[in-house]
């Protein structure tokens, strides 16, 4: 889909197509550990339960429709051996970089108390704790700050693929469980709402809003596909990009079908509304698995939902503030100099961005907490509504001038990405329309 690109900054002895594809492997299964997280466990689960696979189709299709503007980041990366931060200094400017980490910074943060109350309320669940989903929540989070500040990318690397096989083993077992269960309709009657009214045109956005993730996470993959090349010594090519980078994302889709399949089979089948808080949620649907498919299943999902969501968690407190200081060093360097020589990972500035970050979710876990549903649904719908700027900036950075002419993307992926953008604005304009005019 994209033509051939420079293999490598420094120069490396010849290696097999083998070789050379597995040493790529890292970024691409760190994007599915940050993108299945509270959209699979959470929205595609609910979905399933409110919905059946009546919503199925359009959880696939959005995810097809995103592919390029995340596919330019591991793209763009394979090029210039820079990440889209830098990217959109060379191509909009330092104040475009300013404003993106400026609106940025309280998307992030909120997006880790979602996380991480997810996350608390299966480890409240699955190990009877009595305490509030908060205060686990604030355990996990200084925990996964922790472990990702010392052990840096690569113990993040090695960690989120031993997690990612676990999740998609247990998952996989769980939704093979679920599907006897399953109403194999286009749109079941009993959906909670009929498809076409505004109702489940919100209900859309709000589980499209992070479905596979947030358009950000192509800037983390980028970075990770920087420090990847850097641990290595050498820049891969953007064929074995592209090959790290598909084994994630349609991993990452086949895990969001599988969800909504396991709430349709175990949930909407039975007619059960998810319930509303964290551990009540997480309680839930453990409980359902347990009930109606026997124990070893309850102990399946747990683990799955579990890992899914601790994988996301380490994820995100290494990739945000990763992106964060990434934008620090693009707009703090002079003009005219054009290598960033300050270094990223364990700097003062990642360390700050890492804590501020973590204060500021853990503040908003005890003051804006009073609904889970209401809250998911609000950064589902932040995260939409702000897709469409993102992919349009993914697209100009991976047609830039700081990409040479003949290593662009190729008229297909272009064309596929300016459908992408399109169909966000008007969806966007869509739920704009049905949530606050109609």
């Amino acid at each position: 889909m994209t033509r051939p690109s420079p293999t490598a900054t420094t120069s490396a002895p010849p290696r097999s197509t083998y070789a050379k594809y597995l040493a790529a492997l890292g970024p691409g299964f760190l994007f599915a550990g940050a993108a299945i997280g509270t959209s699979h466990v959470v929205q595609s689960t609910r979905a399933g339960a409110e919905y059946g696979i009546g919503l199925l189709g359009f959880i696939l299709l959005a995810i097809l429709i995103k592919y390029p503007a995340f596919f330019f980041g591991p793209f763009y990366v394979s090029v210039t051996g820079k990440s889209l931060i830098e990217g959109y200094r060379r191509t909009f400017g330092k104040t475009v970089v300013a404003l993106f980490a400026l609106v940025q910074l309280p998307v992030l943060a909120i997006i880790i108390a979602a996380i991480a109350i997810t996350t608390a309320g299966l480890a409240g669940s699955l190990l009877s704790l009595s305490l509030g989903a908060p205060t686990i929540a604030v355990v996990l989070i200084a925990g996964g700050c922790l472990l990702t500040y010392t052990g840096g990318y690569r113990m993040l690397d090695w960690v989120n693929k031993v997690f990612i096989g676990i999740l998609s083993l247990t998952t996989l077992l769980a939704t093979l469980a679920a599907l006897p269960m399953v109403e194999w309709s286009l749109y079941p009657a009993t959906a909670a709402s009929p498809l076409f009214s505004a109702a489940t045109l919100v209900t859309l956005v709000a589980v499209l809003g992070l479905m596979p993730s947030d358009i950000t996470l192509a800037i983390m993959n980028s970075l990770w596909s920087e420090a990847r090349n850097k641990a290595r010594g050498e820049r891969c090519d953007t064929e074995a990009e592209k090959v790290d980078f598909d084994i994630g994302y349609i991993g990452a889709a086949i895990l969001a079908a599988c969800f909504v399949i396991m709430g349709a089979g175990v949930m909407h089948s039975q007619g059960i509304t998810p319930a509303d808080g964290a551990v009540g949620f997480a309680s839930q649907v453990i409980g359902l698995y347990t009930s109606t498919l026997g124990e070893w299943s309850g102990f399946v999902v747990g683990i799955s939902a579990f890992t899914v969501m601790l994988t996301t968690l380490l994820t995100v407190l290494d990739g945000f503030p990763r992106m964060l200081t990434a934008a620090y060093h693009a707009i703090t360097r002079p003009d005219g100099i054009e290598e960033e020589a300050r270094r990223v990972e364990g700097s003062r500035p990642y360390l700050i961005a890492m804590l501020g970050l973590s204060l500021l979710a853990i503040l908003i876990l005890f003051t804006l907490m009073g609904s889970f549903r209401l809250f998911m649904d609000f950064v589902m719908v932040v995260a939409f509504l702000i897709s469409p700027i993102l992919a349009t900036l993914n697209h100009f950075t991976a047609n830039g001038a700081s990409v040479p002419a003949g290593l662009r993307p190729s008229r297909l992926i272009n064309a596929w990405s300016l459908l992408a953008i399109a169909a966000l604005v008007l969806l966007s304009l869509g739920y704009l329309y049905a949530r606050f005019i109609h």
